[in-house]
């Protein structure tokens, strides 16, 4: 019922967040690490940062977040593909949102970063739950017992 869908997207929202939580952290030690430390350009630094943390962000989604969904209809390489390719749509506006709080607002590199990845966040949601993990949920795990 309803209340069992609303359920599962929170626990997937949850899930994910943490995920989220944890590739933003790869993301700005990476970016801070190419940029702040090893001088790279602030551009190259963001899709480098940000290719890091789709890799970390994959590996979660798929050994945690997702885990309980059936998805075996999709091969690994099939899903990380499509994976990257809507992520790519994210770190491009991640990319455009960075260079817009940095260079038009004078913000912070790794604030521009953490605005951007806010932002983001539910577009990724919308994309990983509905169309890259997209799967049928196992009847024991919607109703235990």
């Amino acid at each position: 019922g309803k209340s069992t869908v609303e359920r599962m997207l929170r626990i997937d929202f949850f899930r994910f967040g943490i995920v989220g939580a944890t590739g933003f952290s790869v993301s700005v030690v990476l970016l801070y690490i190419f940029h702040g430390r090893l001088n790279i350009g602030y551009t190259p630094s963001l899709l480098l940062s940000n290719e890091g943390a789709l890799i970390s962000n994959f590996v979660f989604h798929e050994k945690w977040t997702y885990k309980n969904i059936d998805h075996s209809n999709k091969t690994i390489t099939k899903k990380f593909f499509h994976f990257h390719l809507s992520s790519w749509t994210g770190v491009l506006l991640i990319v455009i949102i960075s260079l817009l709080t940095v260079k038009l607002f004078k913000l912070n590199y790794l604030l521009g970063q953490s605005v951007a990845s806010v932002v983001v966040m539910f577009w990724n949601f919308f994309w990983t739950k509905f169309f890259i993990f997209k799967g049928s949920t196992p009847k024991g795990f919607l109703h235990p017992g």
